[in-house]
């Protein structure tokens, strides 16, 4: 695997941590403030800034890599194969995003106990989406694998 390969490899994981980040500011913005008002030139630049880079980090990595990388380093070296560097990538994500949701959930959980309104609900369900997201890249990344084999093959013919 090439270091061009690896910054891209990186720069995928990248955006898929920044969308999982992004999910919980979306439930944030819409239920979860509270009384405080909203700053809307802030968020709606965010969004928009959110909504350039994740997409991207995701479909043009590889140019990326090539701005980031000089050409000395583009020369192949013997590393491991891109699946271990895949699947050591999406269990530190996972590993990054349970120990951020989990105290999130637990200190959103216990003031539940008297009032349980539509708003709280919310942000539970983007907790438990988020955990469940985060153990499946953490137990079964070769789904994760086949997602990202076929983005990366997508649009390109077998035949040849």
């Amino acid at each position: 695997m090439t270091p061009l390969q690896i910054v891209a490899l990186a720069l995928r994981l990248l955006a898929v941590w920044l969308g999982l980040r992004a999910l919980g500011y979306v439930v944030w913005f819409f239920w979860g403030r509270g009384s405080q008002p909203a700053d809307y030139a802030y968020v709606i630049f965010m969004f928009a800034l959110n909504a350039v880079i994740i997409p991207a980090l995701w479909f043009f990595p590889r140019i990326i890599a090539r701005k980031l990388l000089s050409s000395d380093d583009v020369q192949p070296q013997p590393s491991p194969t891109a699946g271990t560097w895949l699947a050591v990538g999406c269990a530190l994500i996972g590993l990054w995003t349970i120990a951020e949701t989990v105290p999130q959930l637990v200190y959103d959980i216990f003031p539940l106990g008297a009032a349980f309104d539509d708003p709280q609900r919310w942000v539970l369900v983007t907790h438990t989406v988020k955990l469940g997201i985060a153990i499946w890249l953490i137990l079964g990344g070769k789904g994760f694998e086949r997602i990202f084999r076929w983005a990366q093959d997508a649009g390109t013919s077998k035949d040849l």
